[in-house]
């Protein structure tokens, strides 16, 4: 009677961790997905702020702070105050070198640390 109580405590106790391993599978698939559809939002937010191409990343930037000092010089205007900024104020001159400007490479980085591990390799800076 001892040992047929022993085998069906040992299967339970099996059939228990069987279930748990499954939810712990199941939870990793899970937090996968979500970490990868943040990743392709992070892409999408990245493909709408940044050019690849320097030449239109650079007009994009101009324009984009134009249209800042300008909303700015009109407030000030409106106020009565004095307009102490100048356009550079709105410009980041290093904006269209940053990593963040290489959309698809990011994504790249980003699904590879959704999966716990990043694979690097040399590569040239790509000159603006």
């Amino acid at each position: 009677m001892t040992i047929l109580a022993r085998l069906l405590m040992c299967f339970v106790l099996i059939c228990l961790v069987s279930c748990h391993s499954y939810q712990h599978t199941v939870e990793q698939a899970r937090v996968l997905k979500t970490c990868k559809l943040t990743c392709k939002s992070r892409l999408q937010q990245c493909q709408q702020a940044c050019r690849n191409n320097c030449r239109n990343c650079t007009a994009l930037a101009n324009t984009e702070a134009a249209v800042h000092f300008n909303q700015y010089k009109r407030q000030q205007c409106v106020q009565g105050e004095i307009v102490a900024l100048e356009l550079k104020s709105y410009r980041d001159p290093l904006q269209c070198r940053k990593t963040t400007c290489e959309c698809k490479a990011d994504y790249g980085i980003c699904v590879q640390s959704c999966q716990g591990k990043i694979r690097k390799r040399l590569q040239a800076v790509p000159a603006c």
